[in-house]
């Protein structure tokens, strides 16, 4: 299960004719629906133009919550705490032997000791691991929704979140709860091949391509955490789904940018809105 995925779609660019852009319309209605990685490299940029023709064209901006706000010292301080043990409990006498020694090796290869960690939880220490990994390989930049958000509030465009932070927060809390082992070992070993991986979440992504983001994204959460995959994507998605309607029915037109495993799939939005009869198209 690739844990890392969640984190930086949860939390690019080279000429092409396709793209994770999609227009979805009805009845002279219309929206835009782009998948995002929320992290990215320098070089990444300029975004697909796809991007800042949707925005241009959209009255408002939908993220999946305020990138601003998850960036102020309240925020940290508040993640800080729920991702870590109360006293009394800490990763040595939570997690099984076999893994806390993987991970104390895991930290000393990188000279990091374990104590740094001893009062994180896996939850906490699965999103340190994946960051730092993804700094060596240069991935340090905003992500797309950050550079939409900061253009939007630049021009005064209206803006507009399916969650709060602290929704967000417990989204993270609970994530692999009751497989936290599991959680740990397998973020360890896609660590290893991190660059590899990314480049192919990337490719997949630039080319909007629902078949390979399924099988490098969903297939292993499905199969081996579906406890997971339903509270991290089926159940936001169904929670948004009615909003993203509602934004049908009326005259304005949104670009709504969320992260790209929440589009594909049989639960994905994109899906989701064709059975209901929506005209969904690639966007170019």
């Amino acid at each position: 299960m690739r844990y890392f995925f969640v984190f930086i779609m949860f939390f690019p660019a080279i000429c092409i004719s396709e793209t994770s852009l999609w227009k979805i319309s009805n009845k002279g209605n219309e929206l835009y629906l782009g998948g995002t990685i929320h992290i990215l490299k320098k070089e990444d940029y300029p975004l697909p133009p796809e991007y800042t023709r949707a925005f241009k064209k959209a009255d408002k901006l939908v993220l999946e919550a305020n990138v601003e706000l998850a960036k102020t010292p309240e925020y940290s301080k508040k993640m800080t705490s729920m991702l870590s043990y109360p006293p009394g409990k800490s990763l040595k006498n939570t997690l099984k032997k076999e893994t806390y020694y993987a991970l104390k090796k895991y930290l000393a290869d990188r000279n990091i000791p374990i104590e740094s960690f001893e009062q994180y939880t896996p939850q906490m220490i699965v999103l340190i691991v994946t960051v730092m990994e993804l700094k060596k390989i240069g991935m340090v930049d905003i992500g797309v929704d950050e550079y939409f958000y900061q253009k939007a509030k630049k021009k005064g465009k209206a803006r507009e979140y399916f969650e709060t932070i602290d929704e967000q927060l417990e989204f993270i809390r609970t994530m692999g709860q009751g497989s936290e082992d599991a959680m740990l070992l397998s973020t360890m070993r896609d660590m290893q091949r991190m660059q590899s991986m990314i480049d192919t979440l990337k490719t997949a992504w630039l080319n909007g391509d629902e078949d390979k983001l399924v099988s490098i994204g969903l297939t292993d959460m499905m199969r081996d955490y579906p406890e997971t995959y339903q509270s991290l994507l089926v159940n936001r998605n169904n929670k948004w789904i009615p909003r993203i309607e509602k934004m049908l029915r009326d005259k304005q037109v949104e670009i709504i940018l969320v992260g790209a495993l929440h589009l594909v799939g049989e639960d994905g939005l994109l899906q989701q809105l064709r059975n209901k009869g929506y005209n969904v198209k690639k966007f170019k």
